[in-house]
């Protein structure tokens, strides 16, 4: 008797216990923005890298010291990719939670780390800027196919269209440019019309719009020069356009 009652008391203990899990509600998704946060410490480590296998990769040398500080930085963002894959990959969020491939999308980015770490390791500096490159790429795509719009994505498009330019005008001159000019400046409109992430009272707003200023200033005097046919400043303007475009870049990021 004295057993039935016990079981009796486990089981009614169980029932209560499980009614009231049922009464709670669910936790709520991560926030945006905290996630957004959290990547965006371990994308300005993977930029700082970015910065040094540029300069490597542009003068076809290795320098031990640079090579080492780069894989030190690929290291730690190794490791902050971890910590965020562990806890986002099932957990994602309400932006993403209808995206099943959320998962594999930081699964792919922590790749393409691995990717970066491999080649600097192997000294192809190259290489390894290539796959920084796909890597910065996998964001722009998350973003844009979940619907989200972000001023750091649109200067991403920008910067990829100008390095574009700039080799056509190596290779084609101004015939090769001036069809490039609507789809440049419609990208530049773009970024103008896309806030960046932080409030405009925040201490980067500043900054951050200056150099959009001085961006979006440069692409009108570009569209000057190829209209007017003046090959040496389309030339000097698209040579600055990157450093002009990965500062405001930086800022946003």
């Amino acid at each position: 008797m004295r057993h039935m009652k016990k079981t009796g008391g486990i089981v009614l203990a169980g029932l209560l216990a499980g009614m009231v899990l049922a009464g709670e509600p669910p936790a709520a998704p991560p926030s945006l923005a905290v996630f957004d946060g959290e990547v965006a410490v371990c994308r300005r480590v993977v930029r700082e890298y970015c910065a040094i296998v540029q300069k490597m990769a542009a003068v076809q040398t290795l320098d031990k010291d640079q090579q080492a500080e780069g894989l030190r930085l690929l290291a730690d963002a190794r490791k902050q990719w971890a910590a965020i894959q562990s806890k986002y990959a099932v957990n994602p969020p309400a932006e993403y939670a209808k995206d099943k491939t959320f998962p594999g999308r930081l699964r792919d980015f922590g790749n393409a780390l691995e990717d970066m770490e491999k080649a600097l390791a192997a000294g192809d500096a190259r290489r390894s800027l290539l796959a920084c490159g796909f890597g910065c790429g996998l964001f722009v795509q998350m973003h844009e196919q979940n619907g989200l719009n972000y001023a750091l994505d649109k200067l991403f498009h920008l910067r990829s269209d100008l390095k574009t330019t700039e080799a056509v005008m190596k290779t084609q001159g101004l015939a090769g440019v001036r069809p490039r000019m609507a789809a440049l400046l419609q990208k530049r409109d773009a970024m103008l019309l896309t806030p960046p992430h932080f409030a405009p009272e925040h201490p980067k707003a500043a900054a951050y719009s200056s150099a959009v200023d001085d961006l979006s200033r440069a692409v009108d005097r570009l569209a000057l020069a190829v209209a007017a046919g003046d090959a040496k400043q389309t030339e000097e303007i698209l040579a600055n356009g990157l450093t002009l475009v990965n500062k405001a870049y930086g800022i946003a990021l």
